[in-house]
Formats: structure tokens, C-alpha cells, sequence
């Protein structure tokens, strides 16, 4: 890691500050060898040469804007030090923050110092308007940050011609070069392909998750062969862009910048912990504190001052909190809009189709992990189940034992008396997303099974779904149908000539009649119908699911703004990475899986009653076998 062998003898007290750089200054200021000493040490040390010499600008503070760069030792040192580690060896590394916590600063000042010290290096800083990048008087973009630093500076500190300002020749719009060690830092929007063609020592992508979705995939395709080290800062704008992507899919070092870690922001922190009698109870964090706080609430007319901790208002929810943080969430409008400025929480930051608090209290209430995982033995002609064997890495995981020390596991005690369904989703197997099998019991609603794989291909996960559908006592198999990885599965599922399947149904007429087209067709409107029906059936505990990840999956749908709901990843059409990661299959399976109790095979055998030979409704039903057996031999 980085040394930083000067640091520690500046004072970071802010008078105290103030009064070491007065004294250096007026010294240097008298003294040429003193004044290119301390220029040596700062080049020798990037956090003595912020702490000393480094500046920022808070509009905020109507009576000091202008603000000596102290840095917090409990996370921006941290920071800064990752940075520079990041720069020089030369990888990614991924800034998620709470709003306010002078990232941009960080990112600025650590490239400036580089561009100060170093010989013959290139740096771009990226930001997804042109005017936040360099705009003259716009506290707000980049370049503007470092002429604002080298504005501060003494003259006896910069690089030659740096005091003129914006009459400095080496000064463009855009562009900055250091005259004495030829090293650059240019800017770029992203109106175009950043950094493409380009080569960089680094790069930074400001505010990443607020660019254009496309524009934001477009800098992770077009500067990953640019710079080594890429930094990417954001707050959160939900899972459906590419600062999500860099910083969940990528290798990318994550240095998480929560308000908690802030000093001004983390005074008086406290949370509180559900207890036996399913309360929540305070716990004070910062034990040190006493005094008088100042907090605001959405219903009071003004903040309050209170005496902490003996008269403060505490909120009880679980969530970290302090007064600084109850102020902020008074000024938001919504649970997104803390979720994204204060928490880092991505799915959260997303206007989310199921809620949040309630999937994750179902996880407390409900999951447990399976007690069995491995695969099942069957006869690959006849596809009878022969038993099963245990596999941690097998794709079968059971939420019930299986008596028997044999290696194959043959018996049946759990089965007996019991009638099952199966919900099914289908991949094309090719490792972007799972193949999953839901059992259900449809006495009980309980989830009792799950298959899940990446790599099976439709045909052969066809096979492996009806011998397991025999397994579970001939269970009722729904699966769905639509598209060309629906169509794959089908075709072997008819021929296997599997009995106890779903038949589509006409879901817009009152009779519901049911047709000879097997499988569950998933159009836009019949996905967004049946996963309000799995919401509901969780919420009336009717469909009780012990799987975590699968109750987690449900946090990756989100509300379309024109209506509608769609996974998070479909939602993303830019995604480079191959999108390995979950699609919400398991929802659907689940889904599936928790409409069957409603269509158990003697209900529907008393709706499929054949028709009197030669009449209507028998020419109609011949009519659509006629045209099933046409479709399939399409397959």
C-alpha cells in the first residue's frame, strides 16, 4: 500500500490547520530552499500535500464556502490511499456513495496530485454532460474544481504558467497540461464513445448511474482498453444501468462511501434490533455523545432541539440512524428517493414491484436452508425415478429428509398420502440464466423442492422436470411455454406423453375453457397478472417459500414508468457482461408453482368433460387438437 511518510505532521484541527499553513507559507514565503523542500514533501506524500495545501468549496456554508481540504481519517484517507494504490498498479475500483460526501473532490484532487508530481502520464475525467465536465464559473464541473484548487495555491507551488489561471497557455477548454512534467488531464462527455482509441493512466466516470442508459454501457465497452484503472462514483440509481453492473458483475475494488462513515453526519448515531417480543428496541451507537442534537420529522412545522439521548425522538425501524439522517429522510419524498441519496441501497433506489420490507421479513420468517441438495436417479428411457443420491453441487435441493443411509436414497415415507405441483421455468441452458423446478405440496401451499441449473439445455431439462414430476407422486406439471426456449422444452414434454400437465386457458372469458395447447404462455399481460397473484399469494401466506434466494429474486422486478413489470436485467438491453447472474426464474417457477393449488388435476378433469360426438363444441375441440398437432410438429 501507499506510504505516506509526512502526513502526520499536519495538524487536521481546523484552527489549527489554518495557523500550519499560515506559518509555511509566510516561511516559504521568506525562504526559497524551505519553500522547494516543502514542495519535495509534497511530492512525497499526496496526503500531506491535501491536508496542507488542498481546497474545497461548499456554497452550503453561506459564511465559509472556501474550505481548507482536511480529510477524514475514518474513510477518506482510506479512499485517497485506495485511489492512488488503484492508479499505480492499475485496476478498477468502484466508489458507491451516499450524496454529500465529496467524491468528485476526492476523484479531482487525487488525479490533480498525479498531474502535479508525475512525468509524462494522461488522465480523462468523464462526467455525461459536457457542462459538468469544464464550464467556466460552474462550481459543478470538474475542471472547474482544479482551477478553484490552483487557485489557492501559492504561486511557488505550481507548475509553471499554472497562476494565470485560464490565460495559462496549457489551460483549454477541456484540457490541462502541466508544463514542467508533461502530464495532461483531458474531459469528455459522453456524447460520444469515451476514452475510445484513447490510451490513459486513468480515467474517472462521475456520477456514473446518472448517465443515459445506453451512454453508460457505452463508456464501460469503449474504456475498458483505454485505462487500466477506471474509478467509478455514483449514488444509486437502481439496478438497471451500468454502475450497477461495474459495481456487482465487475472485479472491480469497492470502496463503499456510506453517511455513517462521515463524522458530521454519523454524531449521535443509534439503530435499533428486533427482540423476542418482535419489537423493535434502541440501541445507542455512539455512546460518547451528549448534548443538544437539532431533528425535524415530515409532520412538524420546524426542527427541534432536544437533549441527546434522554429527550430524543428516536425512530424504531432497524435502519442506522442519527440526527443528521432523520433531518435528510424529512426532506425526501419517497422510500426511493432515500434508498438512492442516503442508503446505497440500489433495489431500493427502484420503484420495486414487490415490497422490500415485507420480502425481507418473509426471509426471517420463512427460510431456513435445504436439507438435502443433490441429484435425482432415473432411467433415462423410461425416465422412472430410481432415487435419490446426495450432491452439494447437484441441482436438486429438498426442504424435507429422506430416510436411509444407502448411497441412492430410495425412500418414500414423505411422499405418502401427498399430491404435488411443479412450476417450471425454462433457460436456454447456455449458463446466462437458471432452468428452475418449483415443487409445491398442494395441501399445504409449501414449497418442498427446487431444481436449478444453468447449463441444461431444454431437451435434457425436460427429461430431468418429468422424472421428477413421477418422483412427486405423478405431480401436476405447469411450465412456461412462450418463446423459443418455452417451444424447446415442449416438444419432448409432449412426447414423453407426460399425462398430468397444464392446458392453456382462455383467461378472458368466464368459463376459463381450457384449450389443447400444454404449457403456461407468458405474455406481458399474463406475467404482470401472475405475478400479482404470487405477491398476493405470499402476502395471504397461502404460498409459504423457504428459499432466500428466491424470495431475494423478487426484489429485481421493478415498476416500468409506463406500467408494467419487467426484471431488472430485461430492463437493461445494453448489458455487456453476458448477464450471468439470476433473471428471476426462480420467481416465476415460484409463481407458477403457487397457482397450482387452484388447478389440481381433479378440478380440471370435471372442466374437460368430452362433448357429444359430432356436435359443435366436439368439430371446435377437434379443430384445436388439429391445430396443436400442426404447431408441435413445427417444434
Amino acid at each position: 500500500m501507499v506510504a505516506f511518510p509526512h502526513y502526520h505532521l499536519v495538524p487536521k484541527e481546523l484552527k489549527a490547520n489554518l495557523r500550519w499553513r499560515s506559518e509555511i507559507l509566510r516561511d516559504a514565503a521568506e525562504d526559497d530552499s524551505f519553500a522547494a523542500a516543502i514542495k519535495q514533501m509534497c511530492s512525497e506524500d499526496y496526503l500531506f500535500y491535501i491536508n496542507g495545501f488542498g481546497w474545497t468549496y461548499d456554497p452550503r456554508d453561506t459564511q465559509f464556502p472556501k474550505k481548507p481540504f482536511i480529510t477524514y481519517t475514518e474513510f477518506q484517507d482510506e479512499v485517497i490511499a485506495g485511489a492512488i494504490d488503484a492508479i499505480m498498479k492499475g485496476h478498477d475500483i468502484t466508489w458507491p456513495k451516499s450524496r454529500a460526501m465529496g467524491a468528485s473532490w476526492i476523484g479531482i484532487t487525487v488525479f490533480e496530485c498525479f498531474w502535479h508530481f508525475e512525468y509524462e502520464l494522461s488522465f480523462l475525467l468523464v462526467s455525461r454532460n459536457e457542462k459538468y465536465v469544464d464550464q467556466a464559473g460552474n462550481p459543478k464541473s470538474m475542471f472547474w474544481k482544479i482551477d478553484y484548487l490552483h487557485l489557492n495555491q501559492p504561486r511557488w507551488l505550481l507548475p509553471t504558467g499554472r497562476w494565470l489561471g485560464w490565460k495559462d497557455p496549457n489551460r483549454k477548454i477541456l484540457h490541462l497540461k502541466n508544463a514542467d512534467t508533461d502530464t495532461v488531464i483531458s474531459g469528455e462527455s459522453t456524447t460520444g464513445d469515451a476514452g475510445r482509441g484513447d490510451k490513459r493512466t486513468a480515467m474517472m466516470i462521475d456520477e456514473h448511474a446518472a448517465f443515459e442508459v445506453n451512454e453508460g454501457f457505452k463508456v464501460l465497452r469503449s474504456s475498458r482498453d483505454t485505462a487500466n484503472c477506471r474509478i467509478f462514483n455514483s449514488t444509486p440509481q437502481g439496478s438497471t444501468n451500468a454502475f450497477f453492473e461495474i459495481v456487482h458483475k465487475s472485479g472491480a475494488k469497492m470502496f463503499r462511501m456510506h453517511w455513517s462513515k462521515h463524522p458530521e453526519y454519523n454524531r449521535a448515531l443509534y439503530t435499533s434490533e428486533k427482540g423476542p417480543d418482535g419489537l423493535y428496541h434502541l440501541k445507542v451507537l455512539d455512546k460518547d455523545f451528549l448534548g443538544v442534537v437539532t431533528t425535524m420529522r415530515k409532520e412538524w412545522d420546524a426542527p427541534g432541539d432536544f437533549i441527546f439521548p434522554e429527550e430524543y425522538p428516536f425512530i424504531l425501524d432497524g435502519k442506522l440512524r442519527s440526527p443528521w439522517y432523520d433531518i435528510q429522510e424529512s426532506r425526501c419524498v419517497s422510500k426511493q428517493e432515500i434508498a438512492q441519496e442516503l442508503d446505497i441501497d440500489f433495489l431500493g433506489s427502484e420503484y420495486l414491484f414487490f415490497d422490500q420490507s415485507f420480502i425481507l421479513q418473509l426471509v426471517e420468517e420463512c427460510c431456513v436452508q435445504p436439507l438435502l441438495s443433490g441429484r435425482l436417479i432415473f432411467n433415462p428411457v423410461t425416465l422412472e425415478p430410481e432415487g435419490f443420491t446426495e450432491d452439494p453441487k447437484g441441482p436438486l435441493h429438498l426442504w424435507f429428509n429422506l430416510a436411509g443411509n444407502e448411497e441412492v436414497l430410495t425412500d418414500r415415507a414423505f411422499f405418502h398420502g401427498k399430491k404435488f405441483g411443479l412450476g417450471t421455468d425454462v433457460s436456454f441452458g447456455t449458463g446466462a440464466s437458471n432452468s428452475v423446478t418449483s415443487v409445491v405440496d398442494l395441501t399445504n401451499g409449501k414449497k418442498v423442492a427446487l431444481w436449478k441449473d444453468p447449463r441444461t439445455p431444454p431437451d435434457a431439462f425436460a427429461a430431468e422436470t418429468v422424472a421428477l414430476a413421477k418422483w412427486f407422486n405423478n405431480g401436476f406439471l405447469a411450465w412456461d411455454a412462450s418463446g423459443p426456449s418455452g417451444k424447446a422444452f415442449t416438444k419432448p414434454v409432449v412426447g414423453y406423453k407426460y399425462p398430468n400437465i397444464y392446458y392453456r386457458r382462455d383467461e378472458e372469458t368466464t368459463r376459463q375453457r381450457i384449450s389443447r395447447q400444454p404449457g403456461y404462455f407468458l405474455n406481458p399481460e399474463d406475467r404482470m397478472v401472475l405475478l400479482q397473484d404470487y405477491r398476493t399469494a405470499l402476502a395471504d401466506r397461502v404460498f409459504i417459500n423457504p428459499s432466500e434466494e428466491g424470495l431475494m429474486e423478487t426484489l429485481q422486478f421493478i415498476v416500468k414508468p409506463g406500467g408494467g413489470v419487467e426484471h431488472a436485467s430485461a430492463a437493461n438491453s445494453q448489458n455487456p457482461t453476458g448477464a450471468r447472474g439470476a433473471h428471476g426464474d426462480e420467481v416465476i417457477a415460484d409463481a407458477l408453482a403457487s397457482r397450482l393449488p387452484g388447478f389440481c388435476p381433479h378440478e380440471l378433469k370435471t372442466q374437460t368433460l368430452k362433448a357429444p360426438w359430432m356436435s359443435p363444441q366436439w368439430r371446435l375441440e377437434q379443430e384445436e387438437i388439429a391445430l396443436a398437432m400442426a404447431e408441435q410438429s413445427d417444434w
